[in-house]
């Protein structure tokens, strides 16, 4: 009779293995598409990461300790300043684990954190400033369409069966005819069998309803719609065409095309005494649906609409700035304009009302407030760094990450230093003989239990008494 200490050979396996399993790895970039990123570079960092990044603590990557079936070299593993690593194989045919380090993708994703952005659906009115709504919206993440939903709401989705056929080629969409459509005629008269008895029946039940019957008519069933009725149908169809394509879309489950906008008719919109509305289409529409999650997993905050508390200045007005560095001044990189690194995202300057803004600032205040964004300044310790505001990030069509950043005030960033510890908002003079730290302090900062009126001063920004009203 077996112990009963003893486990079959599966269970025994699972017990002394550490790392049952990884997730596959997602397929590597295109050259074509890799090229507008790393421009063929073999040891540039990817445009997205492509496999799991394993962390472990500071005291087991000195044994070597990640999780894995044997421990890993402490001469490459501590290198890093941060304990992360990618496994690519966790037994190779040498039989040892083939890792390498994902420091890039790991610590540009706790950047990013920091900022504490939500990712907002795309914004293509025209650069009207409308407010920005999550992707985590009820009204956008979803994939499947309920049972007995409306029809506009199908067209919000982010992911659809079919290709978006305005980013098709030639060749992709005679490929994507022969593979996925041509063979699927009989299904698609079935389908508009269905539409049709669905057409009927409105139609006659609206009839019975008009000549005042109180009892509905029969519904028709698909099965008893004819072929000569059919053909009737699809004739009146080829003479419709949006209708026509909408019911073509909605059998294969295209993505949907944003229409195209005329001249003419933002002449007519202009001049016209007819209010505009703008209606709600599919935010994917224009650009095409993306390649993952809106969201690409980068934030799951759903709105920035939260107040910071500093510890001792209390509520702030505006998020906390972050440092971002001028990757490219404004006449080194053309018409494009400047261009800034923020959190490992390379972003646009701030545009409208603003001091990066060329035509609506002289270019006295630009150099004093951004120095080193016009031109190239080697004087600059470190490369030209501006402190400016992140508002909100958007991931298109293509899986790029696209982050707004806006014009911050002047305490702000000098608040963020102090915080930091890196400098000092407040000058604290020299402590008399007879006076100690902590009445000079109180003599500058307003005590818990007064009114303390909202102002530079009275919050200690300035240097100098107080003057609390009560």
């Amino acid at each position: 009779m077996a112990s009963a200490k003893s486990v079959s050979p599966g269970a025994a396996l699972l017990r002394t293995s550490r790392l049952f399993s990884l997730p596959a790895a997602l397929p590597q970039p295109r050259r074509d598409e890799a090229a507008n990123y790393v421009n063929h570079s073999e040891t540039a960092t990817e445009p997205y990461p492509t496999r799991q990044i394993i962390a472990t603590t500071s005291w087991s990557r000195r044994i070597g300790d990640w999780g894995l079936k044997r421990p890993l070299p402490i001469k490459t593993t501590t290198k890093t300043t941060f304990p992360m690593i990618k496994v690519k194989q966790v037994d190779s045919i040498e039989a040892i684990t083939d890792f390498g380090p994902a420091t890039d993708h790991g610590i540009t994703l706790r950047k990013f954190q920091e900022m504490n952005l939500p990712i907002t659906i795309p914004n293509h009115k025209g650069g009207m400033n409308l407010p920005r709504k999550s992707v985590f919206e009820d009204d956008f993440d979803f994939t499947a369409v309920p049972a007995g939903a409306a029809k506009d709401d199908t067209d919000m989705r982010w992911k659809f069966k079919g290709p978006w056929l305005a980013g098709l080629t030639d060749g992709e969409l005679q490929k994507y005819i022969q593979k996925h459509v041509k063979n699927r005629r009989p299904e698609f008269r079935l389908f508009l069998k269905t539409k049709l008895a669905q057409e009927m029946n409105e139609t006659a039940a609206q009839k019975a309803k008009d000549s005042g019957e109180e009892a509905a008519p029969a519904e028709i069933d698909a099965s008893k719609v004819t072929d000569v009725q059919l053909t009737n149908f699809l004739r009146r169809l080829r003479e419709d065409r949006p209708r026509l394509y909408k019911l073509v879309s909605q059998f294969l489950d295209l993505a949907p095309i944003g229409p195209p906008t005329h001249s003419s008719d933002m002449w007519k919109a202009e001049y016209s005494t007819t209010p505009l509305t703008i209606t709600a289409g599919n935010p994917y529409a224009k650009e095409g649906p993306p390649i993952t999650h809106p969201s690409a997993g980068l934030s799951y905050l759903r709105t920035a609409s939260f107040l910071e508390n500093h510890p001792f200045y209390g509520p702030q007005a505006k998020h906390t700035p972050v440092e971002a560095r001028v990757v490219a001044p404004r006449f080194s990189n053309g018409a494009r304009g400047a261009k800034l690194g923020v959190g490992g995202f390379v972003t646009n300057v701030p545009g409208g009302e603003s001091t990066f803004n060329m035509s609506r600032v002289s270019a006295d205040i630009r150099q004093e407030r951004t120095p080193g964004l016009e031109r190239l300044d080697p004087s600059i310790k470190g490369g030209a760094k501006i402190w400016v505001e992140p508002l909100n990030a958007t991931v298109n069509s293509k899986g790029q990450t696209i982050i707004t950043v806006g014009e911050t005030d002047r305490k702000a960033p000098e608040i963020a230093k102090e915080l930091a510890g890196r400098d000092a908002v407040v000058e604290e003079p020299p402590v008399p003989a007879q006076q100690s730290r902590a009445s000079v302090l109180q003599r500058q900062r307003p005590s818990l239990g007064a009114s303390v009126l909202g102002s530079s001063r009275t919050y200690g920004l300035t240097p100098g008494d107080l003057v609390i009203e009560q």
